[in-house]
C-alpha cells in the first residue's frame, strides 16, 4: 500500500514474502522412472548382442568361405602338374601321376589323395639346391600325401628327393586347414582312348592309372563355435552322405574339379 507526504511518493512492502514450496519426487514416481529405465538399458543391452551375434555368424561364415578357397589353391596347385616328368623318354612306360597313397576311406574322416611329379621345388616351394651342368635347379621327385587326421585338419605329408628311394620327408602331416570333418575323392576315367573323361570312379577302382585325367575333391567344413538351433543335417560329398551330430555348428561343402595337366602324352 502508499502513502503521501511531504517527502513524496512512497511504496511500502509487506514484511512478510509468501513461502516457497519445494515439492520432490513421489515414490511411485521414483519406481516407474527405474521401470522404464531398466526397459531402456535392457533394449539395448539386446540389441547389442544381437548385433554381435551377427557379426560373429557373419564372421564364420565368411572364414567357412576362405578356408574352402584356401584347400581348393593348395589341392588344385598340387593336382594340376601331378604326373610331370621332364625327360619322358627315360621311362618308356609312363610316370603315374597318382601313388598308391591315394585310397578309398583311407582314415576315420574320409579318402586319402596320393599325388607325384619331377619338380625343381621342394615341398617348401624353394628352388632345389643342386644344380645341373648348366646351373638350373635339378628336377627332384616330389610326393605328397593329403587327409584329414585326427584334430579335423586337412593335412598335407610331403617329400622330396633325387628319386623314390631317396625321398625325404620336408612336411609331415602339417595341418592347412583347420575344422575339416571329411573329404572325399572321385577320379575321371578315360575308359575308350579318346582323351575325354567318361566317368568317375574311386581310388584305385580305375583300369589304369594313366587313364584319370581329373580329380574331384569335397570337403566339408565347420565353424569352431556353434550357432542357431542344434540340429543334424544331411551333406553329400560325391558319393558319400553324411549325417553331423546336432551341435549348433554351421557347415559348408566345398568342392573342385581339377585336370590333371602333368602328364606328357
Amino acid at each position: 500500500m502508499a502513502s503521501h507526504g511531504n517527502t513524496g511518493l512512497r511504496w511500502r512492502y509487506p514484511d512478510v514474502l509468501p513461502a516457497i514450496r519445494l515439492r520432490g519426487f513421489s515414490l511411485v514416481e521414483v519406481m516407474i522412472g527405474m521401470f522404464l529405465s531398466t526397459l531402456l538399458i535392457s533394449g539395448i543391452v539386446s540389441l547389442i548382442g544381437s548385433s554381435l551375434s551377427a557379426y560373429r555368424l557373419q564372421l564364420s561364415q565368411g572364414q567357412l568361405q576362405e578356408s574352402g578357397r584356401y584347400a581348393r589353391d593348395v589341392l588344385v596347385s598340387h593336382i594340376t602338374p601331378a604326373g610331370y616328368q621332364p625327360r619322358p623318354w627315360q621311362d618308356p612306360a609312363g610316370f603315374a601321376a597318382l601313388t598308391g597313397e591315394s585310397v578309398n576311406n583311407a582314415v576315420a574322416r574320409g579318402d586319402q589323395l596320393g599325388l607325384q611329379r619331377w619338380s625343381q621345388r621342394n615341398c617348401y616351394g624353394n628352388e632345389n639346391p643342386v644344380t645341373d651342368g648348366e646351373g638350373r635347379p635339378e628336377f627332384y621327385l616330389l610326393q605328397a600325401r593329403f587327409f584329414v587326421n585326427a584334430d579335423n585338419n586337412l593335412a598335407i605329408n610331403c617329400r622330396y628327393g633325387p628319386d623314390a628311394t631317396g625321398l625325404l620327408t620336408q612336411i609331415n602331416s602339417f595341418g592347412l586347414v583347420e575344422n575339416v570333418e571329411s573329404m572325399q575323392v572321385l577320379y575321371a576315367e578315360d575308359r575308350n582312348g579318346d582323351e575325354i573323361a567318361d566317368g568317375w570312379v574311386q581310388a584305385q577302382a580305375w583300369n589304369q592309372e594313366a587313364d584319370i585325367r581329373a580329380v574331384k575333391v569335397a570337403l566339408l567344413l565347420a565353424t569352431p563355435d556353434a550357432f542357431g538351433r542344434p540340429v543334424s543335417e544331411h551333406f553329400t560329398l560325391l558319393d558319400e552322405t553324411m549325417i553331423t551330430a546336432a551341435d549348433g555348428h554351421l557347415r559348408e561343402v566345398s568342392s573342385l574339379t581339377a585336370a590333371i595337366r602333368g602328364r606328357l602324352k
